[in-house]
């Protein structure tokens, strides 16, 4: 699957990747349109616990960040009681039956400090110690009962190299071996028991660093960066590789990127696969039926997208599938059982209300 590659880390020696439009097509995947969210929202944060998918603050069409807080379970909406703080794109955590909401973006375009815990079973908030500072782009997973945030970037602008633990039944955060790369927006996995951090900003530019905390050796290892310089790249990835994709490329007047990574954990080394066909950033991302989903998001039109497409690693090959039922952008996204949820985002016409999964045919019960 390996080709050379020039500075860029683009592929070379073969096409830019299909045309959406003359992809192969899968229709053993569908769509379902699923109730409508009670309240327009973009940047809100998703959490599954049991039969449930929480949904945590985000920003309405004013830009305003909001307290809104949603369940989507048995396939209605329901309200819950608003966060203390408005916010959006928090860190969110999950531990036992509590819900663990981390800084985000605040009134005034702010970072917050806040730090707050939902009681699934007492059905109420709780105000936490806070961060040392307010921090927007902090990105999280849960470890041993404690949620693991990293970087975030600050008041003055700056990014952070923090990485700290909190222990939500003693309410402290303990400070652990900061980050090699301050960085902000990064996307962070917790893959047998190693936690990688990948990409993020710096200011305004792409942070290609790449490093992963051993938790037995208690230190941090650099490995190779991201080939390409992106921001609004997506990452997912499975037990064995981590997938780089699309993205607007720097500087921004190039527009989006089609460009489709692939990290392998074990020999630590890129592969650059085939390009996606729709250039894009800011989509959904997941895993589904052991293909890369890559749905919607803005590409370079301006506009928000349908186009869904699914990359096959073993046959480094891209399928159309059938389009979104909502055009939409910054949605919050995740996997439950079985199924890819897409909710919110940004549309023509501003944040919309939509909630929408993807399915495999056969599995729709």
């Amino acid at each position: 699957m390996s080709k050379s590659r020039d500075k860029n880390g683009a592929a070379s020696g073969g096409t830019e990747g299909c045309v959406a439009e003359s992809c192969p097509e899968d229709m053993s995947y569908d769509w379902d349109s699923l109730r409508k969210m009670f309240n327009p929202r973009v940047f809100a944060t998703p959490v599954i616990h049991g039969k449930t998918i929480y949904l945590v603050g985000g920003c309405d069409n004013m830009g305003q960040p909001v307290d809104i807080f949603e369940m989507f379970e048995k396939k209605r909406w329901h309200s819950l009681p608003s966060m203390p703080t408005k916010r959006a794109n928090p860190a969110v955590g999950l531990v036992g039956d509590k819900i663990v909401v981390i800084g985000g973006v605040g009134t005034g375009q702010k970072p917050v400090t806040a730090v707050e815990v939902y009681d699934i079973n007492e059905g109420k908030w709780v105000q936490m110690e806070g961060l040392v500072e307010g921090l927007l782009g902090v990105s999280s997973v849960v470890r041993d009962g404690k949620v693991l945030a990293v970087g975030g970037m600050a008041t003055d602008t700056n990014p952070r190299d923090y990485f700290r633990s909190f222990d939500v039944e003693a309410n402290r955060w303990k400070a652990l071996s900061p980050m090699p790369t301050p960085r902000y927006a990064t996307f962070s996995f917790l893959i047998k028991d190693k936690f990688y951090v990948i990409g993020g900003r710096q200011g305004k530019l792409p942070c290609v660093a790449f490093e992963v905390y051993d938790f037995k050796e208690e230190k941090w290892e650099k490995l190779p960066d991201v080939p390409s310089k992106r921001v609004f790249a997506l990452y997912t990835h499975t037990e064995c590789h981590i997938f780089s994709m699309g993205g607007l490329i720097q500087p921004g007047t190039e527009g989006f990127s089609n460009a489709c990574e692939i990290f392998d954990l074990e020999k630590k080394q890129w592969t650059i696969g085939k390009s996606m066909p729709t250039k894009r950033g800011d989509f959904a991302i997941g895993i589904l039926n052991d293909k890369v989903i890559c749905a919607g998001g803005l590409g370079n039109m301006g506009k928000p997208l349908d186009v869904v497409e699914a990359y096959d690693f073993a046959t480094d090959s891209w399928t159309k599938l059938r389009s979104m039922p909502s055009t939409h952008c910054s949605c919050a996204y995740t996997l439950f059982e079985g199924k890819f949820y897409v909710f919110g985002g940004l549309t023509v016409q501003g944040p919309g209300t939509c909630s929408e999964c993807l399915y495999l045919r056969g599995d729709d019960d």
